[in-house]
């Protein structure tokens, strides 16, 4: 999420100094590079004269030869290096050790939502999230003093659009062999690979049945609020829950009866949840777990009533079974507080031994851990 020290910098406004600096610039349909500003076309029509006869006509001024301009070697090599920049498929910028922008093709404008010609001259590292900024001019710093190699590992940057929004590219920094310390800049869209991730976290997060959170994030989970809670010395709360006589539900009714029995057992604990606080998720089978961050024995205890009653409360009829189909679940739950546990692991084992003594005591029951 962006926030408010990641807004868009505004462009540096153009002083009188910069009045009579030339800034080059790439034009495609002209195919060669640019002075800017252009020089002012004449508008003034000549004057028409009366025709002389030839014989009092004076000869025709001979143009004097152009006398050559001497080539400036840096000029030629930034010249180049513009003509490469804007040959390129890839989003590209180039910039000077002080971060302005000498060249940019159309991709690397696109990236931030604009033209070329409107961020000629602009600070480059403005464009980039403030958080990223001090490794890119660390890269740039660290080639100059030559204590590393000129070419330079790639790195996940997000870019500040001119419309204040975000875009995740990977962007490189080459140090150009030219006259003047120049880079060149190298950017590629991350935005689906990024999505794609997201994607494959999903899947390997949730557990395909149920789409509750699985077994691995659960314990992953688990790991992090067990920490958090240690560092501020507050309660940890896990109950562990078991369908009770599953087994003979699918020996009865079939397993895709099952499989939606499942499904409405999810949304019911679920239900139960506090709003805004711990996490649901598929252990395994027919049973699920619930992590409640700081809750002690007493509120774990609630929220473990509130998951007996919203199991109770639900109808089979509706998925065509008869009105005296229920189910029923058993529960166990352990609370961490103030060193009972020497780890997370500990914690969960001791719910999952409350859960089978409420098993072996009648089901449909919820066990504490001593």
């Amino acid at each position: 999420m962006k926030t408010s020290t990641d807004t868009f910098p505004p462009f540096p406004e153009k002083t009188t100094a910069d009045a009579g600096t030339n800034v080059l610039a790439f034009h495609p349909q002209q195919g060669s590079l640019a002075d800017l500003p252009a020089e002012p076309k004449a508008s003034a029509k000549a004057a028409v004269s009366p025709p002389v006869a030839a014989s009092q006509q004076a000869p025709a001024p001979q143009p004097s030869p152009a006398q050559p301009q001497p080539a400036n070697p840096a000029q030629q090599q930034l010249n180049t290096a513009l003509l490469w920049v804007h040959a390129m498929v890839d989003a590209a910028v180039l910039v000077n050790a002080k971060g302005k922008i000498l060249g940019i093709n159309r991709f690397a404008a696109r990236y931030l939502g604009t033209t070329p010609d409107a961020l000629m001259g602009h600070c480059w590292p403005d464009f980039l999230l403030k958080r990223h900024q001090p490794r890119y001019l660390s890269l740039v710093d660290s080639a100059l003093k030559e204590l590393s190699s000129p070419q330079h590992g790639l790195a996940e940057v997000s870019l500040i659009k001119v419309n204040g929004e975000l875009k995740d590219v990977e962007l490189s920094v080459s140090r150009l062999p030219l006259a003047e310390p120049t880079w060149l800049v190298l950017m590629r869209d991350l935005s689906f690979y990024k999505e794609e991730c997201l994607k494959l976290h999903m899947l390997a997060s949730t557990d395909a049945l149920t789409a509750l959170p699985n077994r691995r994030f659960f314990d992953q989970q688990l790991q992090q609020q067990w920490q958090e809670c240690q560092s501020k010395q507050s309660p940890l709360s896990v109950l562990v829950i078991d369908v009770d006589f599953f087994k003979q539900f699918n020996d009865e009714h079939g397993h895709v009866q099952g499989d939606e029995c499942l499904r409405r057992v999810a949304a019911a604990i679920s239900l139960a949840l506090p709003a805004g606080v711990g996490l649901v998720a598929r252990y395994g089978g027919e049973e699920f777990a619930m992590l409640l961050p700081h809750h002690n024995a007493q509120m774990a205890q609630q929220v473990a009533l509130n998951v007996q009653r919203k199991v109770q409360q639900l109808d089979f009829s509706e998925q065509g079974l008869s009105a005296e189909v229920t189910v029923s679940v058993s529960q166990g739950i352990a609370t961490e507080s103030r060193g009972l546990y020497p780890n997370a692991q500990a914690l969960l084992a001791a719910a999952d031994t409350a859960l089978y003594r409420a098993k072996s005591e009648g089901r449909d029951r919820i066990g504490q851990s001593c």
